[in-house]
């Protein structure tokens, strides 16, 4: 790159070097205590298993809740209602 100052480099290699130290936002991330989840409120959310971690998305028409970990990245995988309370266990 012919005429392109070497301080633009400079700072799109500091730029990267930054996002690399953020963390992924489509990464799992677990609730932490003190911490309330926005979605909390939703009727669609299992609050039990919400706070430990759990996506706890609820399908309304069959009662079962999905457990991967909250904000994990793809569809959620649910499971029949008795599982669901087994997680908690």
């Amino acid at each position: 790159m012919a005429g392109v100052p070497a301080r633009t480099v400079d700072n799109e290699d500091r730029l990267v070097e930054m996002n690399a130290q953020e963390p992924d936002p489509a990464a799992p991330q677990s609730h932490h205590v003190g911490q309330e989840r926005p979605d909390l409120a939703n009727l669609h959310v299992r609050e039990d298993l919400a706070r430990t971690g759990r996506c706890a998305n609820l399908h309304l028409p069959t009662g079962r809740t999905c457990l991967l970990p909250e904000r994990h990245p793809g569809t959620c995988d649910f499971t029949e209602p008795r599982e669901a309370g087994e997680a908690l266990e």
